[in-house]
Order: structure tokens, then C-alpha cells, then sequence
């Protein structure tokens, strides 16, 4: 039903700011919408949580606010940004707004309903020359096929066409008529079309008359409005049932090159990585809290938080910590990797997003100042206030410090043991307002585990944690062996214990992507169709874990009895 086409759905100048348009196409309702900075999305005109449509909703400048529930989504990748009702930060990195491949070109808003391209593709060219003017778009309640056959007899409808000199072609969605007038001057019109749904088209104009705009949109629009009349007398016109889209299938390699620009010792076994990537206008809305899947030079994954990024130079900066315990990750980026290396990296994700217009407190612990650093530039430059608090093991664990020094509001603390940071803690969370909830905490499961306990000992129920692991320290006491049946294929495998259901499973030559290996990222996001979970991981929200329905099986397991898998 869907074709693997772009389509306009409305011009550009449709989409003034601060507003929700809505379109249709090929059944499905879209919520159009522009943010202040001038990024076009093209959304499922319906909220993920209630069904409710979109363009009731209040497009804010960053993302959009559903009226019915008040769940907010942002800009780019659809993520739930707020949930008024969640005050613990914990919402679902499921709950997003499914989001279309959008882009702005020619003075239209075009569209791609299957395939997710996150560049400007190149199927949008086309036989005919653009005219300049862009004429008012019209519907016309009549199939694509016939709306097309009538726009070739383009000349029935405008009494001033010279019959003698007119000239009709089609390309895909596209009628190009011209003729000749006076003083042998050559007028060209170019039809798209939009095929909102099976009975109902909406031609929109292009022109190349511009000396007299307006006089050429009354004419061009009364000889369109024949035409409608005449194809749309004797039909029952009925409104369609909105038709769900599937989700788009991801058009982009999984993996792009990055090559290494600069690689800089900036803390003890800490280095900076300042990547070139060519491909960088593909990435849309980057914000603070992102991060890259980086493939070591080993063929290992694993995750890095953006420090800096900067769409103009095409770069991208990370920093990699030499860790301790490394299972080879770490490691062979600090020791393999050199200027003028090339990385392969995915596109950013975000699940560790700011509140949109509220400062807050930061807490960063070692090299988990990554992406606090760039909230604290995001939340500085938005003049929202902030301050950010930066514990280490010793004044050589200091990470990032020359973008640190740019900022206002910083303070350091030489502690990283448990009862030293808890004593710092209570200081820094007593004075965390009601006002101002919302904490930012990136580091060791250590420091995370003594900010909960000493929030939950003051009883500061107050206090809004939102947080981003680096580690998740897995025991394997008490665990069994029971058995996984794949839905798909059928078969089941025994998955020991002390043994991850995703290493059993390489094993049986069953591949499930991993990159932490430590139930952290999310990469290995699985539904699971019945059994009862051990949830091992930190990335599910506790309102996921509790639905039973997805795990994380590079660390989590079955708690009793089998488990069945939707793979």
C-alpha cells in the first residue's frame, strides 16, 4: 500500500512557527511542525500514549505538547521529553511520536512514509525546471490516477490557453504543462501531487510567472477549480478512516565513517577523540545527553556521551577512559586508536535529555562528566540556571577541564568513596528546591546508588533524578539453567547459568546485537512473549520492567520457569 516515494504535503510557508499543520497522506494523518530553529518534522498525527491527534496539541519551539495528558516530544527523534505525572525522571524510552522522513525543498514540505533517510535524498530530482512562484495548493475529493489524466487536458479548463502551442508531460506525481502567449512569452505550470488518501488529491503549483503573482493564482485557481467541480460532481464524498503507518525502515547504513582529527590526553588515562564526519548533516537535533555507538578498532561496541558537537566543521567530541576491568572495549580505543584513524560510529540517540525550560542541579562522577559538560553549556547558554558538581579520585582524574573553565558555575570534589561523596551529597541535594527538582547524575554506579539512598534517608521526595550509567556490576550468584524458545523459528535453547542468554545464544549461532554487555545501553532491547523476567539491567524503566513484556538478555534471565522470546 505504501510506495518507497517522496511526496509533497505542503509548502513550506504552511508551516509558519509556534504551529501544528495538518496533512494526509496515502491515508495517514500527519502532524507537520516547525521548530524556532527552523527543523521541519514530520509526524503520525497521534499521540503514542491516549491515541490523542497531535495537532491539537501546542508545538512549544522545541517539541511538542500533546493537550490531552500533557506528554511532551521532542524535536528530531520524537523521544518523550515529559510525562507531567512521572516526577522521577523514569520515562519509558519506548514512548515516542513515530516520526517520518521529512524534508523542505523547492518551497514544499516533502514526505517518506517507509523508508527513515536521514539526509537529503536524491530522488527528489526530477525531468522538469523548477518555475519560481509557488501558487496556492488545492484538494480535489478524486483518485490520484484521474486527477493526473484531467491536469494533462490542462488546456480544457483555462479559456486563454493557446490550444495550438500547449504542451502536457508526466514524471511520477509530477504534470508539466506549457503553452505560449503574447509576445511569444512562455508560460510553464508545474502540478505535484499529493495523494491524501484513495479518493482525495491535493494539487499543489508551481509557476513560472512572477511579475504578477496574484494574478496568476486567480487564474490558475479558478481554471483548478473547474476542474474539481467537474470531477468531483455525481461522487459521494465520505471521510476515511486515518490508516496506521508502520514504522519506517531504517534507509542508512547502521554503521558511518568517522575519521579521528585530534586525540588529546586530557586526564589521567583519559583521552579526547574529535571526530570528522562528512555525513554529520544527517544528524538532526542534537542536544545535551546524547550519545554515538563507537565500533572499536577490536569490533567491540560501546556507547559515548557528546561533549561538543558542531554541525558547521562536522565534528564530534568524545571522551574514552582506560577502564580498570576493561573487556577490551575501552582499551583498544585508548591504545589502538591515533589521528587519522577511522572509527565507524551510528548516528546519535538520546535518552538522557534535559527538561526543556528548567535549569537544574548537575552531579558528575570521573569520566560521566562527559555529558553533564554539555548540559552545562546547553543550560548556560539558554540562561537557565545551574551548577554542576564534579567529583574525582585526585586533581589528575579532572576530565574536560578547558571546557569546564568556560563555565559559570562548577565545583570540584576530590572524593569518590562512598562515605566521603555521601557527605558532599547531603550538602549539594539540601539545597535542591521544589522549584528547581530536577538532578542530573552521570558516573559509577556508586555515585548514583549514594545519591538515592541519601535522597530516600532525608526524605526529600522532592528531588527529580535523572540519570545515565556508565557500568551496571552484574552478580551471577543463584542463577539456573532453563530454556528460551525463539517465537519465530520455534526453536528452544538451555541457556546455562552464569552463562548471558545472548553469549548461549551466539553460541547456537543466534545473533542478538549487544555493545555494553552490562544492561546499560539498550541495544539489545527484546520482547519477550510470556515468562517471568529477572531484571538485571539499569536501562528499563521500572514501569517496563514491570509490564514483563521486554528484557535486556545480555544480563537479565528468567526468574522461574521458561522464557519465550520475539525473535
Amino acid at each position: 500500500m505504501f510506495e518507497d516515494k517522496w511526496f509533497p504535503v505542503a509548502r513550506a510557508d504552511e508551516l509558519v512557527l509556534r504551529h501544528v499543520f495538518h496533512a494526509q497522506l496515502q491515508g495517514v494523518e500527519l502532524a507537520l511542525w516547525r521548530t524556532d530553529k527552523g527543523e521541519v518534522n514530520a509526524w503520525e498525527n497521534r499521540c503514542p500514549h491516549r491515541g490523542m491527534r497531535l495537532t491539537h496539541g501546542i508545538n512549544t519551539g522545541k517539541s511538542l505538547k500533546c493537550q490531552y495528558h500533557g506528554w511532551q516530544f521532542h524535536s528530531g527523534d520524537g523521544q518523550c521529553s515529559v510525562i507531567p505525572s512521572v516526577t522521577d525522571g523514569s520515562i519509558p524510552h519506548s514512548a515516542c511520536a513515530k516520526s517520518f522522513s521529512v524534508v523542505e525543498k523547492n518551497g514544499f514540505v516533502w514526505v517518506n512514509l517507509t523508508r527513515d533517510y536521514l539526509s537529503e535524498p536524491s530522488v527528489l530530482t526530477h525531468p522538469f525546471a523548477l518555475p519560481p512562484s509557488v501558487l496556492r495548493s488545492i484538494p480535489v475529493n478524486a483518485p490520484l490516477a484521474l486527477v493526473q489524466t484531467h491536469l494533462l487536458r490542462f488546456c480544457q479548463y483555462d479559456r486563454h490557453v493557446d490550444l495550438q502551442t500547449f504542451q502536457a508531460r508526466q514524471d511520477g506525481l509530477m504534470v508539466h504543462v506549457c503553452w505560449q502567449e503574447y509576445m511569444f512569452q512562455t508560460v510553464e505550470v508545474l502540478f505535484m501531487l499529493q495523494p491524501a488518501h484513495t479518493e482525495k488529491t491535493v494539487i499543489h503549483v508551481m509557476c513560472n510567472q512572477d511579475d504578477d503573482e496574484l494574478q496568476w493564482t486567480r487564474r490558475i485557481n479558478q481554471a483548478l477549480t473547474t476542474l474539481k467541480l467537474e470531477l468531483e460532481a455525481g461522487r459521494e464524498i465520505r471521510e476515511e478512516e486515518p490508516v496506521i503507518a508502520p514504522q519506517p525502515v531504517q534507509a542508512l547504513p547502521r554503521w558511518l565513517p568517522a575519521r579521528v582529527i585530534e586525540r588529546k590526553e586530557i586526564a589521567e588515562q583519559v583521552v579526547s577523540l574529535r571526530l570528522h564526519l562528512p555525513s554529520f548533516n544527517r544528524f538532526k537535533g542534537i542536544e545535551a545527553g546524547a550519545h554515538i555507538d563507537v565500533r572499536t578498532p577490536k569490533g567491540l561496541v560501546r556507547q559515548f556521551s557528546l561533549v561538543e558537537w558542531d554541525s558547521k566543521q562536522q565534528e564530534l567530541l568524545i571522551g574514552v577512559k582506560l577502564e580498570p576491568e576493561s573487556r577490551g572495549g575501552s582499551a583498544s580505543l585508548y591504545h589502538e586508536v591515533k589521528e587519522d584513524s577511522v572509527l565507524e560510529i551510528s548516528a546519535p540517540r538520546n535518552h538522557f535529555r534535559l527538561v526543556p525550560g528548567k535549569g537544574g542541579t548537575l552531579i558528575a562522577g570521573g569520566i560521566g562528566v562527559a555529558p553533564i559538560v554539555a548540559m552545562a553549556t546547553q543550560l548556560e547558554h539558554e540562561k537557565l540556571p545551574y551548577h554542576l558538581h564534579y567529583f574525582v579520585r585526585n586533581i589528575y582524574s579532572r576530565a574536560f577541564v578547558d571546557q569546564l573553565n568556560q563555565l559559570d558555575s562548577v565545583s570540584f570534589y576530590q572524593a569518590m568513596q562512598p562515605d566521603q561523596v555521601a557527605g558532599q551529597l547531603e550538602t549539594i541535594l539540601a539545597k535542591v528546591s521544589p522549584e528547581q527538582p530536577n538532578v542530573y547524575i552521570c558516573g559509577p554506579k556508586g555515585l548514583l546508588d549514594t545519591a538515592f539512598r541519601v535522597i530516600r534517608e532525608k526524605g526529600w521526595s522532592h528531588i527529580q533524578v535523572r540519570h545515565e550509567l556508565f557500568s551496571n556490576r552484574v552478580s551471577h550468584n543463584d542463577e539456573h539453567t532453563f530454556r528460551v524458545t525463539l517465537a519465530k523459528s520455534g526453536k528452544s535453547y538451555i541457556i546455562p547459568s552464569g552463562v548471558s542468554i545472548t553469549d548461549a545464544l551466539k553460541e547456537y549461532g543466534v545473533h542478538i546485537e549487544t555493545s555494553c554487555e552490562q544492561g546499560v545501553c539498550g541495544t539489545c532491547y527484546t520482547k519477550v512473549l510470556s515468562g517471568n523476567i529477572e531484571h538485571k539491567d539499569e536501562y528499563l524503566s521500572e514501569e517496563e520492567k514491570q509490564s514483563g513484556d521486554c528484557m535486556m538478555p545480555c544480563v537479565s534471565r528468567s526468574a522461574s520457569g521458561d522464557l519465550v522470546l520475539d525473535i
